[in-house]
């Protein structure tokens, strides 16, 4: 499917619909051809735990292609007051990994590492113990 902000309506929670400037520097790394070739789908696991799965794919960062094993990652710990945004991103060598967003009562995203693409976006609200599917927002752009 690829890069989604979702209406409020279709959203687990209100903070998914709203863009947060990170959306827009995910946008502008397309613009400079970074992105995803084919694959790289982060979805919640069978037996849903704090962990996501990424298929199988193919990436370009900086003008370096990369292939991406299919693989789990794992998402931060919830904190017991207020909700996070992780942020689930491949580099241009490949590796999956979650960036831990800060818990606050409106989190935002955290920042993108360098060399990196995001590939998804978790909301992980306050005490949760397990990421479901309507949690997880593709945020994959497409170049070819």
């Amino acid at each position: 499917m690829g890069f989604g902000i979702p209406n409020e309506a279709d959203a687990f929670h209100t903070d998914q619909a709203e863009p947060d400037s990170v959306d827009f520097g995910i946008l502008a790394a397309a613009h400079a051809r970074d992105g995803v070739l084919v694959g790289c789908v982060v979805t919640a696991q069978g037996t849903p735990d704090m962990t996501v799965a990424v298929a199988v794919g193919e990436i370009t960062v900086a003008g370096v292609w990369a292939a991406v094993a299919a693989g789990n990652v794992t998402i931060t710990a919830a904190d017991v007051t207020n909700p996070s945004f992780d942020l689930v991103v491949v580099n241009n060598s490949g590796t999956k990994s979650a960036v831990a967003g800060t818990a606050a009562a409106n989190p935002v995203f955290p920042a993108i590492p360098a060399n990196s693409l995001v590939l998804a976006a978790v909301y992980v609200p306050a005490n949760d113990t397990t990421i479901a599917a309507n949690q997880i927002t593709d945020k994959r752009l497409f170049t070819g």
